[in-house]
């Protein structure tokens, strides 16, 4: 870890722009170094906290000292242009107006119509007035304006699209590409025998074992949509938004496939669906007042065993209500304090080291656990977007944008034990020591 010397809120006040800007790059890289130091020395969640807390406090500092800086600056320039600049008549009326309210003139001001020296006459026919939203025609009513909106509406940029499902599973699959349409592997089965002692003069100890084929078709996903030719023209961002709403939704279905697919007919072969079912082994009716936790320990204990350490879990996905519940996890039922096995780095909640992800893929109160780098995501047609006419495109003015992948989710035959998929109230019971009795 390098040598850093935090300075206080003043200190950094009294830098250049320059000077501050190096501050921060420097101090952030220094806080991020104490977090992998704790995090390599294996520190406790009591140590995480209270080193983020820290930070917190320091960034409160600056924060508060930098918006108080801005304050002077902003209330001494605007006393510098108040005092430069001549108003105009609009604006000296407002100001007096102003001043009138404040004092509690203004009924002297309706009674005798004159406003201060300038002998503004009091218009008393009638009130002037923007009038009221009405959302059924989208404008202002009622009001003294007409042939228009006054002011203008402020339209706030962007595009406010519909929350979709962030995707996650992908990110943690290896990827591949492929020309072909077929992947094939050849993999090791039926293993007999083995090496044994042997005395002299007696057989010698014999193995064997079968060589299989296994295969996975690339299979296509698609998704399209329909727009005028108009909407294209007119709305400069509709295009990037479509293409991306498209991209977004093309890769959501592969991850589904990828997580779930069933393998028959135009389904991928999900990594859940190939995963090995979670198993209690010795565990099975031991463990006093279980919970999620323990589901989770034995099953990353079972991914360890069933591979002889030749895989190791490097990811937990876990719906976020569950997610949730994990953090709610009391030791037990009389011991009020959280599980301590759980830590948060970067953003990131671990259990005993291994990455959660949290997301709507997996149904709530199931999880897959698994070492993602067997899991392969092999592309031959990586997201490619096509626009042109379909149909009666042509007569009405309407394009059709097409985007597809197609690709191929493979786990070997002998990596699937790398992956234990589960529920949790069947596994929980199942290594509950005192069952309920029924």
């Amino acid at each position: 870890m390098t040598d850093f010397q935090v300075k206080s809120a003043e200190e950094v006040g009294k830098m250049s722009a320059e000077e501050r800007v190096a501050y921060v790059d420097a101090k952030n890289d220094f806080d991020k170094a104490r977090f992998k130091s704790l995090e390599e020395g294996k520190a406790s969640q009591k140590d995480f906290d209270a080193l983020k807390n820290e930070i917190h406090e320091q960034t409160k500092q600056l924060n508060a000292h930098f918006t108080s800086q801005l304050k002077s600056m902003a209330h001494a320039n605007a006393a510098k242009d108040n005092s430069a600049k001549p108003m105009t008549v609009k604006q000296a009326i407002v100001s007096a107006l102003k001043v009138a309210k404040e004092e509690g003139k203004l009924d002297e001001i309706k009674t005798n119509r004159r406003l201060g020296f300038a002998g503004l006459d009091i218009k008393a026919v009638g009130t002037m007035s923007l009038g009221t939203w009405d959302p059924s025609v989208n404008a202002l009513t009622g009001g003294s304006i007409s042939g228009g909106v006054i002011p203008l509406q402020d339209r706030l940029e962007g595009f406010n699209v519909i929350p979709q499902r962030q995707v996650r599973l992908l990110d943690v699959m290896v990827p591949r590409g492929t020309q072909s349409n077929v992947i094939e592997w050849v993999y090791q089965a039926d293993k007999e025998g083995g090496a044994a002692q042997t005395g002299e003069g007696q057989t010698k100890s014999q193995a064997d074992f079968s060589i299989a084929l296994g295969t996975e078709a690339v299979k296509k996903s698609t998704n399209f949509t329909k727009v005028t030719t108009e909407m294209l023209d007119d709305i400069e961002w509709l295009a990037g938004e479509i293409e991306n709403d498209l991209t977004q939704n093309l890769l959501r279905q592969v991850e589904e496939q990828a997580y779930s697919g069933d393998g028959t007919g135009l389904n991928l072969r999900g990594i859940r669906t190939v995963a090995s079912a979670f198993s209690a082994g010795n565990f099975a009716g031991t463990v006093d007042n279980p919970n999620i936790v323990d589901v989770l320990v034995v099953a990353a204990n079972q991914i360890r065993v069933d591979q002889e350490n030749q895989a190791a879990p490097n990811a937990i996905m876990m719906h976020p209500n569950d997610v949730t519940s994990l953090k709610l996890v009391k030791v037990s039922s009389t011991d009020r304090r959280y599980v301590e096995r759980l830590t948060e780095v970067g953003g990131t909640l671990r259990m005993d080291g291994i990455p959660i992800i949290e997301t709507t893929l997996v149904t709530e109160g199931e999880y897959l656990i698994g070492d993602f780098t067997k899991a392969l995501l092999v592309t031959r047609e990586a997201p490619s977007i096509d626009i042109g006419l379909d149909g009666n495109d042509f007569t009405e003015n309407t394009r059709t944008i097409l985007i597809e992948w197609r690709g191929a989710v493979v786990v070997k035959n002998n990596d699937r034990s790398a992956f234990v998929a589960g529920d949790f109230v069947t596994d929980t019971a199942s290594l509950d020591a005192n069952p309920p009795t029924p």
